[in-house]
């Protein structure tokens, strides 16, 4: 029975996320598309390939045998592509990137830009999510992460160690936020808990998160209009004129590396090697910044 690899990458996104509406999202199509992708695959094979719980979709044992296959031959097809596409010495192409949004709104953007301007034969795509995508299965050449364990996988280079520190705005706004009073201060956090644990929670344990948003941008403008403190990556908010330390030291138990990774057989295409090159000399020239080392305002 011929069963196309649509259904196999419905199939595995399901198998991965343990949701049709985080597979839904993964593949860029609503949850009802995934249900009746599933639903179509299930009929064709004659087969229950998950169990619906109340954990999510688990896969049955026909299911596991299925997801072996079918990711071994991800993994094969991949291979194969990289191996082609690591032959292109072209400075023309697509060049995919996938980085944070808050590294690409606050610091990248400005020098990506001059950079494709100076090899407008190269076509970026830019994916700035908060889910990692994989460089093993050819979602992007180039991913630039913060991680102290980057994958044993991929090949890269790791470029600063990212600091950060306690920020309010620069304005009257930010003038109640002192020292002496940061018991009382209102935070701005995240909708997951573990950063606010980790970030927030390593400055002032028991601070009260009054306001919440879903990206570090989104946190970093209210922090400026004065809604409340925020725990933000120095190379971003030090350059911002609106907001300012609340406290001078940077968060030394906070450090996370950025690492520039990408898998070994992509390694040497050219346009992939000439912007590894351009992102090394750049970041290096701006390490007192990813360290908070640069001038900055304080309270």
């Amino acid at each position: 029975m011929d069963i196309d690899w649509d259904d196999h990458r419905y199939f595995l996104a399901i198998a991965r996320e343990r949701s049709l509406t985080a597979a839904g999202k993964a593949l860029g199509v609503s949850q009802p598309t995934v249900s009746r992708r599933l639903d179509a695959l299930e009929a064709k094979l004659k087969v229950r390939l998950f169990d619906r719980t109340h954990q999510g979709y688990e896969l049955t044992a026909v299911g596991m045998d299925l997801f072996d296959t079918v990711a071994q031959v991800e993994e094969d097809l991949a291979q194969a592509g990289r191996k082609i596409y690591g032959k292109d010495q072209e400075l023309t192409g697509g060049l995919r990137i996938t980085c944070t949004e808050i590294l690409l709104n606050g610091y990248l953007s400005e020098h990506i830009w001059p950079f494709l301007e100076q090899n407008p034969g190269i076509e970026m795509s830019v994916f700035s999510t908060r889910a990692p995508l994989s460089l093993s299965r050819n979602d992007a050449d180039l991913a630039l992460r913060f991680t102290n364990k980057p994958p044993e996988t991929l090949a890269g280079r790791r470029l600063a160690a990212a600091t950060y520190s306690v920020y309010t705005s620069s304005g009257e706004a930010g003038a109640r936020f002192t020292p002496s009073s940061r018991s009382g201060w209102d935070w701005i956090g995240l909708p997951d808990d573990t950063y606010n644990q980790l970030f927030i929670g390593a400055v002032e344990p028991e601070g009260r998160i009054k306001h919440r948003a879903d990206s570090m941008a989104a946190i970093q403008s209210m922090a400026r209009q004065g809604l409340g403190a925020a725990v933000l990556p120095c190379y971003v908010a030090d350059r911002d004129p609106g907001l300012r330390r609340a406290e001078p030291e940077t968060l030394l138990d906070l450090k996370l590396d950025l690492w520039l990774l990408y898998h070994p057989d992509v390694r040497r295409v050219y346009r992939v090697r000439l912007f590894a090159e351009f992102m090394v000399n750049l970041i290096l020239s701006d390490l007192d910044l990813f360290e908070g080392r640069r001038p900055f305002q304080v309270n």
